[in-house]
């Protein structure tokens, strides 16, 4: 069965997301509880925003990082210091990276923001900026997913800029190329 006039993908996905006025709601609502080709693509699209939803955020905090070991996640964590290019593999074990962002000067941090690009492709991929820190340790921490191996580039940079009151930005970058083993 197909529809006349199927809601576009764009509308359904802003839909889950919550991106639509109140009015639309309505109106996709409406269709989607006559049409049985529009709510199968709806809910797949569900199932795919759900994912998504459960992830955590790219930059996270200690205190997520325990939450999801406890919670039975595989996490192998990595060091970083600033400039040096530090290759990682996401082995097959491993569920989560968590990437230690480390020597930052964070004593009199307000705010930090993090960008993450890549070194091939200087556009902007993810931007934080009030990313959570950890100032007595020094250090920002990243969560690296595997399904990002889809989504980007493996070349990945991370730039850190601490804003404090006293001082302009101090910008770091880390540069974190990133190998995904092929599936068994």
């Amino acid at each position: 069965m197909t529809c006349a006039s199927p809601i576009d993908h764009e509308r359904v996905v802003a839909y889950w997301t919550a991106d639509l006025p109140a009015s639309e709601v309505a109106a996709i609502e409406d269709h989607l509880f006559g049409c049985a080709a529009c709510t199968r693509n709806a809910e797949a699209i569900a199932r795919i925003v759900q994912v998504f939803r459960a992830e955590p955020p790219p930059v996270i905090s200690h205190a997520d990082v325990e939450r999801l070991r406890a919670a039975g996640v595989a996490i192998v964590e990595n060091a970083f210091a600033p400039g040096a290019r530090t290759p990682v593999v996401f082995v097959h074990e491993a569920d989560l990276l968590v990437h230690h962002l480390a020597g930052l000067p964070l004593a009199d941090a307000e705010r930090v923001e993090v960008i993450v690009s890549a070194e091939s492709d200087p556009r902007v991929m993810f931007h934080e900026p009030f990313a959570p820190f950890d100032r007595e340790r020094g250090e920002v921490l990243i969560a690296c997913q595997r399904h990002f191996e889809l989504l980007g580039p493996p070349d990945v940079v991370f730039d850190v800029r601490v804003h404090a009151p006293s001082r302009p930005p101090v910008e770091l970058r880390y540069r974190v190329p990133h190998e995904y083993p092929r599936q068994r």
